[in-house]
């Protein structure tokens, strides 16, 4: 392979990663599906292993009703492959603000996403997916930021203005 083509391989790789934390964040179900294979499995998301078809109608409506707001960041991104195959570790800093009687709650996660990628008719896409939790807490929101009551918020659906474009 040459670097241009590895350099748009990995581009791609990339774009699955974000086009995922796009759609978990705006509750996008196209968004989040866009990044796997379908029958993809993932791992350590709950007791059982589950395809990404079942992920999405679980944890969307779940994580619309219990947070108000999410925000999920890869970094540290890792693209190991061959012509098909592709091992990609990304860490994962993970945002999720919950409202409930006592306040509000921001619940962090911090740990790893090990994703096996496929190449497929021409496009790279998640196969399996195994999150790894490296530490997480939950600490109360006693005080916003000055100036938070006066920014627009991001939408959590396809009103947010990204979709404009």
């Amino acid at each position: 392979m040459g670097d241009s083509s590895l350099t748009s391989q990995r581009v791609e790789i990339i774009d699955c990663l974000l086009s995922y934390t796009r759609g978990i964040d705006r509750l996008d179900e196209d968004c989040v599906i866009a990044a796997f294979h379908p029958g993809a499995v993932l791992h350590n998301y709950g007791p059982d292993p589950m395809v990404i078809e079942e992920f999405v109608t679980y944890a969307l409506p779940s994580l619309r009703k219990r947070y108000e707001a999410t925000q999920h960041r890869v970094s540290n991104i890792r693209v190991e492959m061959d012509d098909k195959r592709a091992l990609v570790e990304s860490y994962v800093l993970a945002f999720h603000v919950e409202s409930s009687d006592e306040g509000k709650k921001l619940h962090t996660f911090n740990g790893r996403y090990v994703d096996e990628f496929e190449r497929r008719n021409g496009h790279w896409k998640i196969n399996k997916r195994s999150l790894r939790n490296d530490w997480s807490k939950v600490e109360s929101i006693s005080e916003e930021m000055a100036g938070s009551d006066v920014w627009a918020k991001s939408s959590r659906d396809r009103t947010d203005p990204i979709y404009d474009w």
